[in-house]
């Protein structure tokens, strides 16, 4: 695919595409340029919308027209139609805005799920630059597999034996062989026997092997790579390649157990991008970032000797309209002793635009503020404390206070910058340490 054909933006970001940017997706005739971008718009809405991406059309400060697309938190890739025969013509690839380092960190997130979210309504091509990074499901499916051998799920299969009695004989496979002397007394019985090493195992097994060989492909990421090496080769020692039964679809039981259900239905992610039919397909980065810095404060905690609750569910009760709230939900609570700190993990641009102080940022900052200090009002110590926390390059922290009027109670709010890496987590920890201790 010409690379001309793909718009690119980043999460969280807007970008403005002008004519010439825009060429492969229009008529070609320059006199309906603008009518040209608003049907673009109209054709691609769904597209838009599964990515929670605001487009419009607008004129610059030399009335020149444009295209403005302004991104969500979510990442991923959306076909497009063109202006002028209404077919696909090209793609809108959002990437991650902040440099982070998902491929390092997502090891590290074994309870998370961060498989790619698609939607098989909207087709795309096979081409490598717009397919979702797939060694994220198979990271994801080995450490869920790990998981499920621990459980030892057993199931109930029916086995071919020998025996010397008939017991749930094949009768016609007897006749056949009892004119024999020798045979009379041997009976070919079914048995349902309850074993580990049942069909449904074995389809996992399968998708066990396309997911190891992913993860050694050459288009994943070295540290993904580096950090399955020993688990891989320790399971590839329980399976015989050759043995598996080549499968599309693993149906899903209500009766499976919890870790089961999860394990297939990874599994029938993988199955489903293993075809030459792909789709769009979107990430959520604000609920990656939200499970980093959760992951974060859970070694600040083991460190410290303090408890971490991740997303509390405060109830709330009562008369009230259909609209409102049912509980309130904070990302995170560290607890030790009579010493409460409440977090909230915010994916926004916040610490790279210190220096800046538009409109937008301020009420997206006093929106985020108002949320973490209505979360602490639940702490019954006159001390509080919060935190914000924001991607950025590296460690980096406001301290501000604010005292009530009122009574002797203070809130003291961290504004902290987080590097997105694994290389960085343990100088991060040391640091949140020195400056809430």
């Amino acid at each position: 695919m010409n690379n001309n054909a793909i718009l690119t933006l980043q999460v969280l970001n807007s970008n403005t595409f002008t004519m010439d940017k825009l060429k492969n997706f229009l008529s070609g005739d320059k006199r309906k340029f603008e009518r040209d971008i608003q049907k673009l718009i109209g054709l691609n809405k769904k597209a838009f919308d599964y990515l929670k991406i605001d487009a419009r059309g607008q004129y610059d400060d030399s009335f020149n027209f444009s295209l403005c697309l302004k991104s969500s938190e979510y990442s991923g890739v959306v076909p497009i139609r063109s202006a002028g025969t209404g077919l696909i013509c090209g793609y809108l690839k959002v990437v991650g805005r902040y440099g982070e380092d998902i491929a390092g960190v997502l090891p590290l997130l074994k309870g998370e799920d961060f498989t790619p979210n698609f939607d098989n309504t909207m087709l795309i091509g096979p081409d490598m630059s717009v397919a979702p990074p797939k060694y994220i499901e198979c990271a994801k499916y080995v450490d869920k597999y790990v998981q499920a051998d621990r459980f030892h799920w057993q199931k109930f299969s029916n086995k071919k034996i020998t025996q010397t009695k008939p017991r749930n004989t094949d009768w016609v496979t007897y006749s056949l062989k009892s004119y024999n002397p020798n045979n009379v007394f041997k009976y070919p019985n079914s048995i349902n026997e309850l074993t580990t090493e049942h069909s449904e195992w074995a389809a996992l097994k399968y998708v066990l092997s396309l997911a190891t060989s992913e993860l050694r492909a050459s288009t994943t990421p070295k540290s993904i790579k580096l950090h399955y090496a020993d688990i891989i080769k320790r399971l590839e020692h329980t399976y015989f390649r050759d043995d598996l039964q080549i499968i599309d679809h693993i149906n899903v039981h209500s009766s499976d157990p919890i870790i089961i259900k999860e394990l297939k239905a990874t599994a029938n992610l993988i199955l489903k991008n293993t075809s030459d039919i792909r789709c769009a397909w979107r990430v959520d980065y604000s609920r990656f970032f939200e499970c980093y810095v959760q992951y974060i404060f859970a070694q600040l905690a083991y460190k410290r000797g303090a408890r971490v609750f991740n997303n509390p569910h405060f109830g709330i009760s009562g008369q009230k309209p259909a609209w409102a709230l049912k509980y309130l939900e904070p990302d995170l609570v560290m607890i030790k002793d009579s010493e409460q700190v409440v977090v909230e993990a915010k994916y926004k641009s916040h610490m790279y635009n210190c220096d800046s102080n538009s409109t937008e940022l301020h009420d997206a900052f006093r929106e985020d503020f108002h949320q973490v200090l209505a979360y602490s009002s639940f702490n019954s110590v006159q001390q509080k404390r919060t935190i914000i926390a924001y991607p950025y390059k590296e460690f980096k922290y406001y301290v501000t206070t604010v005292h009530s009027s009122l009574n002797e109670c203070e809130n003291k709010a961290f504004l902290i910058g987080l590097p997105i890496s694994k290389a960085a987590i343990i100088n991060v920890v040391d640091s949140l340490n020195k400056i809430l201790y």
